[in-house]
């Protein structure tokens, strides 16, 4: 009899899990993937080379090594190696739930998604953290708590905050190299104006649910730089002259009177003018475009033709 060996299918979906930050979050992420992982999915650690797989896991997951340690360079990285079409990222303290994949991964039919936000919800309490991210005047990326019926997956076009994102596979290759930043609300933003630039689309599937300890989101930190860096990107995008910048700053500043919690972003808005040289860290050029992605493909079968995108 001949043995043949066996062989893994290629998978659909790569789960990334970044080794980044507190060590017992990482632990906590990894573990409750592994506890719910759907069918027809990779898990990939990426590591700056300090992980050792204390738990010998490397028979359950593939560990990437990436050159440099800060969060955008390990998903770029395990983009590169991820075999599945689609890629989901998820940053430590966040806890998978069972079936969280299948409604997100649904949303790719759209040939023009490019991403897609989970809902975060508190896991003690059951409450909505975040559904994706809005621009609201007085604080930008504010955490969305508007939630569509859990039927509609093709609800509304969102932002998605990195840590907790599913991609397609190519378009996230291709924004590794689009910014020199290494914050992870500035890469969001930045990735976000890329993909609207390029014809893609995010959406947020009401479907997919991940759990969290907190009742916050552990790197969205209100402050001065905070709405400073984000409103200097924002305007990049937008072509907002200074005149422009500071009126709008200025109306959210006086929006702290009845929202005293939005001051330090709002006063840091008002400083976003006089940030220099924005536009010498993003490189626009890599950035795959939906034209691209989407280009019409006609395959023959069976003697006769049909035509479709390409995913």
């Amino acid at each position: 009899m001949v043995s043949v060996p066996k062989t893994n299918p290629i998978p659909q979906l790569s789960i990334v899990v970044p080794v980044f930050g507190d060590s017992a979050a990482f632990e906590a992420t990894l573990v409750s993937v592994l506890e719910n992982q759907p069918s027809c999915s990779e898990v990939i650690v990426a590591h700056d080379g300090s992980y050792d797989d204390p738990f010998d896991l490397a028979d359950e997951v593939r560990l990437v090594e990436s050159q440099a340690s800060t969060f955008g360079s390990l998903v770029g990285s395990a983009s590169h190696q991820a075999r599945g079409r689609f890629v989901h990222v998820l940053g430590g303290g966040l806890l998978a739930t069972e079936g969280w994949t299948d409604s997100a991964v649904h949303l790719f039919d759209h040939f023009d998604t490019a991403a897609v936000s989970p809902l975060i919800q508190s896991r003690g309490t059951g409450e909505l953290i975040a559904a994706g991210w809005k621009n609201r005047l007085g604080r930008l990326m504010e955490p969305s708590l508007s939630v569509p019926k859990e039927d509609q997956y093709s609800s509304r076009t969102v932002g998605a905050y990195l840590p907790a994102s599913f991609w397609r596979r190519d378009v996230l290759r291709s924004l590794q190299d689009s910014f020199d930043g290494d914050d992870l609300l500035e890469t969001s933003l930045v990735y976000h104006y890329l993909l609207r630039k390029a014809g893609w689309r995010t959406e947020l599937a009401a479907g997919s649910r991940l759990q969290s300890d907190s009742g916050f989101l552990p790197w969205d930190q209100s402050g001065v730089r905070r709405g400073m860096r984000l409103a200097a990107l924002r305007d990049h995008f937008i072509g907002a002259s200074k005149l422009q910048s500071l009126i709008s700053a200025g109306i959210a500043c006086a929006r702290t009177i009845i929202q005293p919690s939005l001051m330090g972003d709002s006063f840091g808005q008002l400083l976003s003018p006089f940030v220099s040289q924005v536009e010498d860290s993003i490189h626009e050029d890599s950035v795959l475009s939906c034209d691209q992605q989407g280009m019409i493909v006609t395959l023959s079968r069976s003697g006769s033709s049909s035509i479709r995108r390409a995913a």
